[in-house]
C-alpha cells in the first residue's frame, strides 16, 4: 500500500487559492450570465446548456470517484467546484426557459446529431476494448462530446446570428474557471499520480478550454 505524497505548504496554499478563484469566478459567471439572459439570449441554444449540465455531472462523478480512491484536500475541493457549477448551469437553464426562448432549433439538432454520433462511437470503441461507460477514460471522452462539440456549434451559431446573449464577464470567467480546474487537476496528479479518473478529467477539460477559445474568438469578431 502506497501513501500519497503530502504537498508542501506553498503548493497547498496555491491549490487553495485556485479553489477560491474557481468558486468566485463560477458565481460571477452564473450571476452575470443569468442577469444578461433576462435582456438578451441572442446566439444561445438550449442544447449548449443541456450538454454542459451533462458534462458537469460526468466530471462530478469522476471527481467523486477520484476522491473516494485517494481522498485529499484537493480532490474534496474539486468535488465542490463541480457541484457548484452544476447548480449554476441549472439556474441558467431556468433563466432561458423563463425568457420563453428555450425551444429546440436547428442548431440544437446539429449539436445533438454530432454529439450523439461521437458518444455512440466512444461507447463502441470502449466496448471493443472491453471498457464500459463507467470507465473513467470512456467517461472523459464522453465529456468531450458533451462539452467540446456544443461549444463549437455555439461558435457557429454566434457567427450566424450574433453573440448578444453572452455576458462579457461570463466569457472571461469561463476561461479563468477552466484554467483553475486544470490547475487543480495538475496538483491532484502531482499529489496522487496519473490514475484513470484524473486522466479522464484532464482529457475533458482540455477539450473544454480549446472549444471555449474558438467560441470566444468568434464572439469577439461578430
Amino acid at each position: 500500500m502506497t501513501t500519497a505524497r503530502v504537498p508542501a505548504a506553498g503548493q497547498r496554499r496555491l491549490a487553495d487559492l485556485l479553489f477560491v478563484v474557481q468558486i468566485v469566478c463560477a458565481l460571477i459567471f452564473g450571476g452575470s450570465q443569468t442577469l444578461h439572459m433576462l435582456s438578451s439570449t441572442e446566439g444561445l441554444s438550449i442544447s449548449w446548456f443541456l450538454f454542459w449540465a451533462l458534462f458537469l455531472v460526468i466530471n462530478l462523478g469522476l471527481s467523486v470517484q477520484a476522491h473516494r480512491t485517494q481522498p485529499s484536500r484537493v480532490t474534496r475541493q474539486t468535488v465542490w467546484a463541480y457541484a457548484i457549477w452544476t447548480t449554476i448551469i441549472a439556474a441558467n437553464l431556468t433563466a432561458l426557459a423563463w425568457r420563453g426562448t428555450g425551444s429546440w432549433t436547428f442548431i440544437d439538432d446539429l449539436t445533438a446529431a454530432i454529439a450523439v454520433a461521437g458518444i455512440v462511437a466512444t461507447l463502441g470503441v470502449g466496448a471493443w476494448r472491453g471498457l464500459g461507460w463507467r470507465d473513467p477514460l470512456v467517461r472523459g471522452w464522453l465529456a468531450v462530446f458533451f462539452k467540446g462539440v456544443p461549444q463549437l456549434t455555439l461558435a457557429w451559431n454566434l457567427a450566424q446570428v450574433g453573440g448578444g446573449g453572452l455576458a462579457p464577464l461570463g466569457v472571461i470567467a469561463g476561461h479563468v474557471t477552466i484554467c483553475t480546474r486544470l490547475g487543480q487537476l495538475c496538483f491532484s496528479i502531482r499529489e496522487a499520480g496519473w490514475d484513470r479518473n484524473r486522466v479522464g478529467s484532464l482529457i475533458s477539460e482540455i477539450a473544454n478550454e480549446g472549444s471555449w477559445i474558438v467560441a470566444t474568438i468568434v464572439w469577439l469578431l461578430v
